[in-house]
């Protein structure tokens, strides 16, 4: 139980059906916090950075509320998410209030639900990082919540009308803050608050008890090393080494190690196939490649799947998916499952192997 304050706090609270509101004005009128609006359901309030801007240009403390549509728990923590989302960059000195007070949820929910969505509404954005509180009026907190659950463990924000800060509300729930009515400030009509606790101390308390863990530095990569010989793929958008463009077909072939650094430069990689070199490239532009296994061999026996195409993607005349082939060539450079078929020594066309089956 906080320990309350000498004398009540004016505050009031603003959302985008204030969008002419003097903040100024609200300080000399005696306002000393404000409780502005983030969002309804899954949407931010218009005005809501407006409204943080205008708070803090006059040096009044402020918190948030956040209106719930939801329906069920998942709808609680969407929007819980939402309201994080949108508050990210703040450190508000009073807490985020959730809202909850729609007759379609009086209707069609249960206790049970609606119980369990504040919770989890409000249990996420503690989790995120900041204190959170409920905004109920008396007949929810009667009637329409498990009030243990609520009321005893989240500070409570009352709504309870009586039209004059100076005429008391007849309930007494342990709320934090009482809105009692309308007021007006600076010609402007808004909703008129009193606050009974030192927020800005209680919130410094939690968010000082609430830090997040620093994350630990990632370790660095170590540098890819490769070595003369082993087989590599380009990554796509590399250059070589001095920065020129490569071709676009050099991304989609395999490439063997020619020479690895020079003099000064050991991440200076030569990459070629068969006794042709491609390019110079930097280490940190390769991933190393495997081969694929190849199951056919040169002279085996096989038909070709139906709907296959040459390996290059053209399509095969209707005939090829009738008649047997001899294997007659496995694998190019970089290209292990390049598989040539034909009969009677003549080629019929390059395949995949994925795409053959034997006879």
């Amino acid at each position: 139980m906080y320990k309350k304050l000498s004398r009540p706090l004016k505050g009031a609270d603003i959302s985008y059906a204030q969008g002419n509101f003097d903040f100024a004005a609200a300080k000399d009128y005696g306002i000393r916090f404000l409780i502005i609006r983030a969002g309804i359901g899954k949407s931010t309030d218009s005005l809501l950075y407006s409204h943080i801007a205008g708070a803090k240009s006059v040096g009044i403390p402020f918190g948030f509320y956040w209106y719930s549509t939801a329906m069920s728990v998942k709808d609680a923590k969407a929007e819980a998410a939402a309201c994080l989302a949108a508050i990210k960059d703040y450190k508000p000195e009073y807490p985020v209030f959730y809202d909850i007070e729609s007759q379609q949820q009086v209707d069609l929910l249960t206790t049970r639900e609606r119980t369990d969505i504040i919770k989890a509404f409000c249990n996420a954005v503690i989790k995120g990082g900041y204190p959170c509180g409920v905004y109920l009026n008396p007949s929810w907190v009667l009637n329409y919540i498990e009030k243990s659950e609520i009321v005893d463990k989240y500070d409570l924000w009352l709504a309870n009308w009586t039209d004059s800060p100076n005429k008391p509300t007849g309930f007494e729930f342990g709320q934090t803050i009482w809105q009692w009515g309308l007021d007006t400030i600076g010609g402007i009509e808004t909703d008129g608050n009193l606050c009974y606790v030192d927020y800005p101390s209680i919130t410094k308390e939690f968010y000082d008890k609430n830090k997040p863990e620093p994350k630990p530095e990632p370790e660095p990569k170590p540098k890819p090393v490769f070595k003369v010989g082993e087989m590599v793929k380009v990554k796509r958008g590399a250059k070589t080494y001095d920065g020129k463009p490569l071709a676009s077909f050099v991304y989609d072939n395999a490439y063997t190690v020619k020479q690895v650094g020079i003099v000064g430069k050991p991440d200076y990689i030569v990459i070629g196939i068969a006794g042709k070199v491609t390019a110079a490239v930097n280490a940190d532009d390769l991933i190393p490649y495997k081969a694929p296994a190849v199951k056919v061999k040169v002279g085996e026996k096989v038909r070709v799947k139906r709907g296959s195409r040459t390996y290059g993607g053209k399509p095969l005349a209707g005939f090829v998916y009738d008649n047997v082939y001899t294997v007659q060539q496995v694998g190019i450079v970089g290209k292990p499952d390049y598989i040539v078929i034909g009969v009677d020594g003549q080629v019929t066309a390059a395949v995949k192997a994925s795409d053959l089956y034997k006879a």
